[in-house]
């Protein structure tokens, strides 16, 4: 992989605490969102012709207990909000396009991947449902509204209770 993206910035640790990003093309390190242990990276990755693009991997705290639902809300908060230079978010946000926090980062100038593609309701999580429960959507690509979405496609990959999410963006 370092062969195809040889530029990284890897905020992770042992396990499930953190994240990476592994772009073709240079970058700038952003300051990362560290809440709950997940230690979202961001990045600033210059383009060719001297564009940007900021990438930000998303991984807000789990809300499964009441006693989480502080630290999911403040993950979502944290995320910069769209305006400037170009911006996607991408990642497993835990949540559901119709939950208020990710409502609100679309109303404001994102929107989603596989909503746009027409794919809004396919199950990311978990990997194999269960017998009660199909599977839910809270693994997310958000870009900036100015973003054309050209590709998106869910998969399949052994070991990881989610589904990975592709999506190709173009630049506005």
């Amino acid at each position: 992989m370092r062969g195809l993206m040889p530029y990284v910035v890897d905020r992770s640790r042992p396990g499930v605490s953190g994240s990476g990003i592994y772009p073709r093309h240079p970058l700038a390190e952003a300051p990362m969102i560290e809440l709950g242990g997940f230690r979202q990276s961001r990045a600033v990755v210059a383009l060719p012709g001297g564009r940007e693009v900021e990438v930000v991997s998303v991984h807000p705290c789990a809300s499964r207990h009441t006693g989480e639902v502080p630290c999911w809300g403040a993950g979502l908060a944290a995320l910069p909000r769209a305006g400037g230079r170009p911006r996607v978010l991408a990642g497993d946000f835990n949540a559901t396009l119709d939950h208020p926090p990710v409502r609100e980062l679309l109303a404001g100038g994102y929107r989603d991947a596989a909503d746009a593609a027409g794919r809004g309701l396919t199950p990311t999580w978990p990997r194999l449902g269960w017998t009660s429960l199909p599977g839910v959507t809270i693994d997310h690509v958000l870009a900036d509204r100015r973003m054309p979405v050209s590709a998106f496609g869910v998969h399949s990959l052994p070991g990881s209770d989610h589904r990975p999410v592709f999506a190709e963006l173009g630049l506005p």
